[in-house]
């Protein structure tokens, strides 16, 4: 990827267009000082009055009018090229920067979950919201680019032509220049690359201050501390490393808008004891080397920005390396298994945290899991039941063993079919403001009925598609994280700690009457709790413990549920 290929790809017509009247805007520019040159007398340094056109244009008296109206025509031909120029890779950049975010966007959206885990959430923050903006802002200082080193070739082509011994020593000048101007420039540069990647941490960082605010309220001892030992430092660390790569940046920008005036010193009073000029050439060269510092500045003030673009680009490549995407075809929604077996199915995690640490699996694990049917998941902290949840839900692939509904194996090219059969609610959920897995449209009415069932009527409705407010508590979000589960209506549902917070009214609604109504719709229920009260009502008891099933108490099969009419809230709304 590079910043003039992520235009040409888009648009090659259009940036065509713009570099060619870049390039035409380079070359008026290039024209200006020649033409203003060729109306001075070499004996006087003025506009000759002898041999030249008068004219009148809007009552103003114009000596040389031919040539001012060329160097009007030259202004408004600059004016409207490079206008035209810019506003195309403006328009360009524009769509770029959504492409190369949508980019981004499928790119996470059809990654493996562990590998987007392992970047974190902060870091895909940073470059979809800043580096893109960097890598687009860089590549739409092409046209000024080409404008600018058309302009300065054209103008020392005139300065070779005024006197050849004056070019080269100029060259050489700017050669010089430009090679001690780079050397500030990298060591800028990798301070500017170091606070880039503090720049990760520091989101990291922002986002515990804002998600773990309430921890914080709670001990003003524990709030400093975190100021002092996470936020600070990495604000600091932010801070200081810009504040170096900055300062070192700006003292050779302008030591590079020197490089012009040092030159025309140079040639003022170095220059001229050497070699033969006579005073009309060096006029016109002390013209046109004044001309060509805007040139010269322009590009070498482009550095920290093409800098800056560089290593956004850097970033946005090594996250593609970083989050591969999935192998699985897409597939049609499986939905007529009757039951999920795992067969030695194991797991890993790919990254090892110290040398020696023992890396924490699960399995081998063989289980069943039928529809119809309640199972429950126990086990203590960092036993493995999180895991062991992503795997039944088809998120994480096994490290080996198999995944068989009924007698079809999972693989590459029926895993997202199977996966569209299941729901689940995880103790990290995140709740949408709309019902997005529902092909055809839901009926408002129908929607409206679980909020009131559920008691969230109150506070929210349902309609145009989208639910009114997310502003609730953390019980009423999990509520309406149920509802759009239950609406989604598939095969197998997987509840993570679903019922930790809420009141005892719905907790016992959720383990009595919801659970066991899902079971009599044919529905294969997984529950991870640590609600021992509510442990009969399952039909198959999970234990789990390092990672591995220590033991699976099966409930009897026929077990009569009874139901509170008042309380059940699924039947009517989803069969």
């Amino acid at each position: 990827m590079n910043f003039i290929g992520l235009f040409a790809q888009k648009a090659p017509n259009r940036v065509f267009l713009a570099i060619v009247l870049g390039a035409l805007s380079g070359v008026a520019y290039a024209m200006i000082i020649p033409l203003v040159i060729s109306v001075l007398t070499p004996e006087t340094g003025q506009f000759s009055k002898q041999q030249s056109e008068f004219g009148t244009l809007f009552s103003w008296q114009i000596s040389h009018l031919r040539h001012a109206l060329i160097f009007i025509g030259l202004c408004v031909f600059i004016l409207f090229a490079k206008t035209l120029s810019q506003i195309i890779l403006t328009r360009i950049s524009l769509d770029i920067t959504t492409d190369l975010r949508r980019k981004i966007y499928h790119r996470i959206a059809n990654a493996p979950l562990q590998s987007i885990e392992k970047v974190g959430h902060s870091k895909l923050i940073a470059t979809i919201t800043s580096d893109v903006r960097l890598i687009v802002a860089g590549a739409r200082l092409i046209t000024d680019v080409l404008t600018t080193l058309v302009t300065l070739c054209g103008m020392l082509f005139y300065l070779y032509y005024l006197n050849s011994d004056v070019f080269k020593f100029v060259i050489i000048s700017i050669i010089f220049g430009v090679i001690t101007y780079q050397v500030p420039m990298l060591i800028g540069r990798h301070f500017l690359v170091k606070a880039r990647a503090y720049l990760d941490d520091l989101h990291e960082s922002i986002k515990g201050l804002v998600y773990g605010s309430k921890e914080l309220k709670l001990s003003p001892k524990k709030c400093e501390n975190y100021f002092q030992l996470s936020l600070d430092p990495d604000e600091y660390n932010v801070r200081d490393a810009s504040k170096t790569g900055q300062t070192i940046m700006r003292a050779a920008v302008n030591y590079g808008d020197l490089i012009s005036l040092l030159v025309i010193g140079a040639v003022s009073f170095i220059f001229v004891n050497h070699y033969a000029i006579s005073n009309h050439e060096l006029i016109a060269v002390v013209m046109v080397l004044l001309y060509i510092s805007g040139p010269v500045s322009t590009l070498l003030n482009f550095a920290p920005q093409f800098a800056s673009a560089k290593i956004a680009l850097n970033k946005v490549e090594s996250l593609f390396n970083v989050i591969p995407q999935e192998p699985y075809q897409d597939a049609p929604a499986k939905r007529d298994w009757q039951c999920l077996t795992l067969k030695d199915v194991t797991f890993e995690y790919a990254q090892q945290t110290k040398k020696n640490d023992r890396q924490f699996s699960v399995g081998p694990l063989n289980l069943t899991i039928n529809r119809g049917e309640i199972t429950f998941i126990i086990g203590g902290n960092g036993s493995g039941k999180s895991t062991m949840a992503k795997l039944l839900s088809l998120h994480y692939p096994a490290s080996s063993g198999q995944f068989i509904f009924d007698d079809e194996a999972v693989d590459d090219t029926n895993l997202i079919g199977f996966r569209k059969s299941i729901s689940a609610i995880y103790t990290d959920y995140y709740l949408f403001d709309r019902l997005l897995s529902c092909d055809s449209q839901i009926s408002e009415e129908k929607v409206n009925s679980l909020l009131r069932a559920f008691k969230l009527d109150k506070k929210v409705t349902y309609s145009d598609g989208q639910f009114s407010t997310l502003s609730l508590s953390d019980g009423q979000r999990k509520r309406m994280a149920l509802i759009a589960a239950l609406i989604e209506d598939t095969q197998l549902y997987l509840f993570d700690e679903w019922a930790a917070d809420q009141d005892p009214e719905f907790k016992h609604e959720f383990y009595v009457n919801i659970l066991p109504e899902l079971k009599h719709q044919g529905k294969a229920v997984i529950v991870i709790s640590h609600d021992d009260r509510y442990f009969n009502e399952a039909d198959k008891l999970v234990v789990i413990e390092n990672g591995n099933i220590s033991n699976i108490e099966q409930a009897n099969a026929q077990k009569n549920y009874l139901y509170d009419s008042q309380k059940k809230v699924l039947t009517e709304n989803l069969v």
